[in-house]
């Protein structure tokens, strides 16, 4: 059986290695969600390799109900949330929001670490059952704690429908990916409450197995599948044809649908007078990423983002002269969002190709 337990957490950990390297190699520019994936299966990798180095060397590892595997198994449920997040909300996550998502985890692992300098023993219980008679003992109910808080992520669920409205993708996947999301938990939570060895190595087929399927469907399902639902298609097209042309079809829809968000933001906002506006801020408001937002505006017939607001700005005080709203050239263009008259007057040649004086016949400013 120790040999069984050995042999599967060696081929867990390989598994896991070569999933995390292939999502790499195929990542897409201008998209996170492929990267995010290969670092939480990557980190899989990083927590199967100590305890087989453990059992190797004839070490018992420690129990799956101790403190430290608790926090780890906790740090990789949140960050399997990371995941869906990205693809739903391309862009949202940064770095103070993936703060904020790991937040309540910093300060388990803070109090954790706090209790050990602090000479709290945490007694080498093997399952939930056996804590229970020592429930009133910081160390079990921190425990017990961290095994409640692995149910927690299904909120998840309700913050991917709540803004529905961004969907990447469509809920046959989302509903997909919570089924193997959840399957994993429980698989987890059983080994906590029975201490079986069998259930144990049963445990790491399952996990890697979800795994593999998340794995799945990112590089062969997410994108494709509800395409060819929809795609007329020649029977006798080659199935690489078909995936080249969906995908394309799905870039195309996905910058079309960028675009109408982009404009329809702007104009209702008037975002182009803040001149604090950058393309990083005007990414995050519209839920996508630099890359993506600055290639839709390209798409739109802008060389880059100076330039689409920029013409944005001078359009707008184009209309501010000649409504009759302001003849104050310098005031307008400080009301559109130039920060300096050289850079309003320079761009205002750049797309009228004279002057604000000569534009408006002998206006001054």
């Amino acid at each position: 059986m120790e040999h069984l337990y050995i042999s599967t957490i060696f081929a867990g950990a390989l598994v896991c290695l070569l999933s995390s390297i292939l999502l790499f190699a195929r990542r897409k520019s201008g998209e996170r969600s492929r990267v995010i994936l290969a670092i939480i299966v990557f980190f899989s990798v990083l927590n199967y390799i100590p305890r087989f180095i453990a059992l190797t060397n004839g070490y018992e590892p420690e129990f799956a109900v101790s403190a430290k595997p608790l926090l780890i198994a906790n740090f990789m449920v949140i960050s399997y949330i990371m995941y869906p997040i990205e693809v739903i909300l391309p862009g949202w996550l940064n770095f103070s929001r993936i703060v904020k998502l790991y937040a309540f985890w910093l300060i388990l692992l803070f109090v954790y670490i706090y209790t050990i300098y602090a000479g709290v023993q945490y007694t080498p219980y093997s399952s939930i059952p056996e804590m229970f008679a020592q429930a009133e003992k910081f160390e079990v109910w921190f425990r017990l704690l961290l095994c409640l808080f692995l149910l927690t992520p299904g909120l998840f669920v309700i913050f991917i429908y709540y803004v529905k409205h961004h969907n990447n993708t469509d809920s046959v996947w989302l509903k997909k990916y919570a089924t193997a999301f959840y399957i994993n938990i429980i698989a987890f939570v059983l080994v906590l409450i029975f201490k079986e060895p069998l259930l144990h190595i049963l445990y790491y087929y399952v996990s890697v197995g979800c795994s593999l399927y998340i794995v799945y469907m990112e590089l062969f399902d997410r994108l494709l599948v509800k395409k060819v639902k929809n795609k007329q298609t020649d029977v006798e097209a080659s199935q690489e044809e078909i995936s080249s042309v969906l995908e394309t079809a799905s870039l195309e829809s996905q910058k079309s649908e960028l675009t109408k968000r982009l404009d329809a933001y702007m104009h209702k906002n008037s975002a182009w007078r803040d001149p604090n506006l950058s393309l990083t801020r005007l990414a995050s408001y519209l839920y996508t990423n630099r890359t993506t937002l600055a290639q839709a505006m390209h798409d739109s017939g802008y060389e880059n983002y100076i330039n689409y607001i920029n013409k944005l700005r001078i359009d707008d005080f184009l209309r501010h002269i000649e409504s009759g709203q302001s003849s104050n050239y310098q005031e307008a263009f400080f009301f559109v969002g130039f920060r300096s008259r050289s850079t309003a007057l320079r761009n205002f040649k750049k797309y009228t190709g004279t002057i604000p004086s000569d534009y408006f016949k002998g206006d001054s400013c």
